[in-house]
């Protein structure tokens, strides 16, 4: 999210943010431009102390209460350093109710995200040894999602194919050329929203290992530190699932293909029993593009967000629609050859 029209008042949330954590007093607290899923904030305190502040619209499907009181586990409990968990409030929540929105706090690391650094091949190495640390913990939690290899984008989807059908957008530029890609693109959306249909039968059919996952861990979610040292952040969609699920990120970056072989190699080193398979990879593929599509298309045919995000969302919704069928062929095609 590039702009701040959360509708937050900050003076409110200050105010609410020192009543619920054991900070002290909030001496300042701006809005800072990152991140694709709600609305980031820098905070210090009269003591000089900074922190960071996720704001998220609450979605009653997601359940972020049971996620991030596991995030903070995976840090105190098993202690995973590279691990930035959310602060308990005052009464031992993770993650605390304003208004329609959800609020967690974090420690701030002064550092910079790897994707604004561009640093992506030199530090592979470290984040694949990172990813199997992280997969090889052994946890039974019955509270966090599991894959079932579903589709819950094809509703959103199938809403915005209607919308352009009906709605005039002819009064906004950058909505109308987005109403027109999708009508230009439905046939090709809709064979591919039956493929993932297809695609989730077979695959409830068989049985894959499953271990503990981020579920996002790309590059701007991957925070250099102090001393190089790296942590993930944005932990929203952990969840148990296959490794490929969070593997699939390093096969390339703003459609370039990353050195997957040296990643894949360093990773397998450190979680020997692993086995990898093709068909999940592309699978998860394609389930991001159809996310993608589905946010940024929602974002701009059906909210107002105004001209600035919504040549942003249009700029983010690009890689995505017309499907890039060609692009994650080859990254399989890659895989299935190294393998």
């Amino acid at each position: 999210m590039k702009f701040d029209n959360s509708g937050l008042n900050l003076k409110f949330l200050a105010q609410f943010i020192e009543e619920n954590y054991q900070i002290g007093r909030i001496r300042s607290i701006r809005f800072i431009p990152k991140g694709e899923d709600g609305y980031c904030y820098s905070i210090k305190t009269d003591h000089n102390n900074h922190y960071f502040v996720k704001a998220q619209k609450s979605n009653e499907q997601l359940d972020f209460f049971n996620s991030l009181r596991f995030v903070s586990d995976l840090s105190c409990k098993y202690k995973k350093d590279y691990v930035v968990a959310p602060i308990q409030t005052s009464d031992q929540k993770s993650i605390v109710t304003f208004g329609n929105m959800w609020i967690s706090l974090y420690p701030f690391i002064q550092g910079t995200s790897l994707y604004e650094t561009s640093e992506f091949t030199s530090h592979l190495e470290q984040i694949a040894k990172m990813l199997a640390d992280f997969h090889n913990v052994i946890i039974h939690n019955d509270q966090l999602p599991k894959e079932t290899f579903h589709n819950p984008f094809e509703k959103k989807i199938l809403h915005l194919l209607n919308v352009t059908e009906k709605q005039d957008f002819s009064s906004n530029k950058c909505k109308s050329k987005t109403a027109s890609l999708f009508i230009k693109e439905r046939e090709d959306i809709e064979v591919t929203l039956e493929k993932m249909k297809t695609v989730q039968k077979q695959f409830s059919q068989r049985q894959f290992n499953q271990t503990i996952t981020h579920g996002d861990p790309n590059f701007s979610n991957i925070l250099r530190g102090p001393n190089e040292k790296l942590y993930f952040i944005d932990w929203g969609e952990i969840a148990f699932a296959p490794v490929e699920r969070d593997l699939m990120f390093f096969l390339e970056v703003d459609g370039r293909p990353l050195d997957f072989e040296q990643f894949i190699s360093t990773y397998l080193e450190n979680r020997t029993d692993t086995s990898l398979h093709p068909e999940i990879f592309e699978f998860y593929l394609y389930r991001w593009c159809l996310q993608e599509i589905a946010d940024y298309g929602y974002r701009l045919l059906v909210e107002n967000n105004g001209v600035e995000e919504d040549e942003h969302s249009w700029k983010e919704l690009r890689p995505y629609l017309p499907i890039p069928h060609l692009t994650i062929h080859d990254r399989i095609k890659n895989i299935v050859n190294f393998l």
